[in-house]
């Protein structure tokens, strides 16, 4: 009797013993069994940037305001400026008491000389209204044909990835033989989409913003041939 319980011990722990010592089961690829965090990564990925400047020919206009101010003369005075289609409302979707109040409008064809006009016309309005404060003023640029530009700076930064894959491959003894997988950021954003702040890279001195591409890009990569040329794209 205690040789047969033995036996059967046995026979329990062989399927233990058997998976513990051959890795996987039979017929799954090795890295089937790791965590995915674990698993290789196959080929070369490198961030590619590319960016181009951009003349800008209309100009966003944005004000934060303050006091009591008749909305009439205000819209009257923005037109004055140069301001095109002016507006005037709550700054957000909500309206409180002592809210402050947002003034919008468009600047074409922008230049120093005009935006140096809109700053001078906001400082007299405000002389000529005791009460009024004028708390910010915010430019920026609208690229209503903003395809061409983005394009040049995709193909910038596409060729900014492939030399540093083609750098590290050299490195590493691997020739590239294609793309794996492209992820893109950055670009052009939707028209309808606010573009405020120094994200925007717009410089008022020369009165150029600049359109910047992202890349991530995943080579294929396989041993580089001994003595032959390595390939690239």
């Amino acid at each position: 009797m205690m040789i047969k319980r033995v036996a059967i011990l046995v026979l329990a722990l062989l399927p233990v013993g058997a998976n513990a010592q051959g890795g996987p089961p039979r017929g799954l690829p090795a890295a089937q069994g790791m965590p995915p965090s674990a698993a290789p990564s196959a080929g070369i990925t490198v961030i590619g940037h590319g960016s181009v400047r951009v003349p800008v020919r209309i100009v966003t206009f944005a004000a934060m305001t303050r006091g009591n101010a008749d909305e009439a003369s205000v819209l009257a005075a923005m037109r004055a400026a140069g301001i095109v289609d002016p507006s005037m409302g709550p700054p957000g979707s909500m309206i409180s008491a002592n809210q402050a109040t947002m003034l919008r409008g468009t600047i074409p064809g922008a230049t120093e000389a005009k935006l140096d006009q809109v700053g001078s016309a906001a400082a007299a309005y405000v002389r000529q209204h005791p009460g009024l404060t004028i708390e910010n003023i915010s430019v920026a640029p609208r690229l209503d044909d903003c395809g061409t530009p983005e394009q040049t700076a995709r193909t910038a930064a596409f060729a900014d990835a492939r030399r540093k894959g083609e750098a590290i491959a050299a490195l590493a003894g691997l020739s590239i033989d294609g793309v794996e997988s492209v992820n893109e950021s950055g670009g052009c954003l939707a028209p309808d989409l606010p573009q405020f702040g120094p994200a925007n890279g717009f410089d008022l001195g020369t009165l150029t913003t600049s359109v910047s591409v992202n890349e991530v890009v995943t080579f294929i990569v396989s041993p580089a041939p001994s003595g032959a040329r390595r390939r690239t794209l």
